[in-house]
């Protein structure tokens, strides 16, 4: 982690982003309402700072991670938020491809990604 960026300021920066994701096709349905609260309990941010960057969620302007291990988990947390309804549509796998390029991350790790997501879920409902 870079030592200029509080990891505070890192993990706000990162649920700014699955939020980002969470609006891309227009709204916030229950699931990835639920994801989003389990993972603001994870990075420990208040109730009170989740609601506030809910709130503007349609101003939110994605911002790239400085380290590899951020992007690729952010990437991962991206798809999974794109796919909580059971797949990625194509306004979410847009974003997804969007915010894997500024993750300076490839096309084809963005396919790889969903592909493991997938068959994940797959294992999951055996």
């Amino acid at each position: 982690m870079p030592k200029n960026i509080p990891e505070r300021q890192i993990k706000i920066e990162h649920f700014q982003n699955l939020v980002a994701v969470a609006v891309a096709d227009g709204l916030i349905e229950d699931m990835e309402k639920e994801f989003l609260a389990e993972k603001a309990i994870l990075l420990g941010l208040p109730e009170s700072e989740v609601r506030a960057i809910i709130d503007k969620a349609d101003n939110l302007e994605f911002l790239i991670p400085l380290n590899s291990v951020d992007r690729e988990t952010q990437l991962a947390d991206g798809v999974f938020m794109a796919m909580i309804d059971g797949d990625v549509h194509g306004v979410e796998y847009d974003l997804c491809l969007r915010i894997a390029e500024k993750l300076e991350l490839s096309k084809s790790y963005l396919d790889h990604v969903i592909e493991l997501t997938k068959k994940l879920w797959e294992n999951e409902d055996n």
